[in-house]
């Protein structure tokens, strides 16, 4: 089964809008489920370092390497090392990410949580979860997944300035068909992108405007990509008139 999978270097550079853009895009063409993923022990981010009390606590427990969870990543642990989750209380609560990839057109949406070792096969379970629900592609919001999958096709999406990178984005950019420098409208972080990001040949774009030219050839590589066409407005004439 086809996946994409939507990655960037840090939080808040529009990631979750991207995957939005996407899948509008495909379930056009099929369905597709989504998979918001969120690796627990992840980087720690100096600019949220809370002490190293909070550091060795994130290290030992398997929790946020920043030491300032938000009270997700505490629910798995070297012995509960993975969760995934599928209920629609959970996936459909207003303000969440999941909530946003259900919205946007996922014929069904999982939530992993897991440590890193713990993530390939947790992402696995959900993906066949997916094809039960009738999916015929996947879409993966998580830098991390770039690190053991293949997917058909993969999206980086970063901001300049922003905030420090993540290692596995610095290392995993290259592979990636589609860099987007995505222009907000308030600049988060003020830290230059690192030379991975230019010379990656990013399209520029605003996200959020659909109309914008970036945006559209966002758009147009993503279908290319995945072999989809838009169907031409002559031919739908055409195929109104014969009936």
């Amino acid at each position: 089964m086809d996946n994409v999978i939507i990655g960037g270097p840090h939080s808040g550079v529009g990631k979750t809008l991207a995957a939005e853009i996407a899948l509008r895009t495909l379930a056009e063409h099929g369905p597709v489920g989504a998979v918001k993923l969120t690796v627990a022990d992840g980087e720690r981010d100096p600019s949220h370092d809370h002490g190293s009390s909070a550091l060795a606590l994130a290290e030992a427990a398997g929790i946020c390497g920043r030491g300032a969870s938000c009270g997700v990543c505490e629910t798995v642990s070297a012995k509960v090392p993975s969760r995934l989750i599928t209920a629609l209380g959970a996936i459909r609560k207003p303000g969440t990410d999941t909530f946003r990839l259900d919205a946007a057109g996922a014929v069904a949406v999982a939530w992993v949580i897991a440590l890193r070792e713990a993530a390939p096969s947790a992402l696995e379970r959900a993906m066949e979860f997916l094809r039960r629900q009738g999916a015929r592609r996947v879409l993966i919001e998580g830098t991390t997944a770039l690190e053991w999958l293949q997917p058909r096709a993969a999206v980086m999406v970063a901001t300049d300035p922003g905030k420090h990178w993540k290692q596995v984005a610095l290392r995993e950019i290259s592979r990636c068909a589609i860099v987007l420098r995505n222009h907000l409208p308030e600049v988060r972080g003020d830290m230059p992108a690192p030379a991975a990001l230019r010379a990656a040949h990013p399209i520029d774009c605003d996200l959020a405007d659909a109309r914008d030219r970036g945006t559209r050839e966002f758009v147009r590589r993503l279908r290319a990509l995945c072999g989809v066409s838009v169907r031409p407005s002559w031919a739908a004439s055409e195929a109104t008139a014969d009936r």
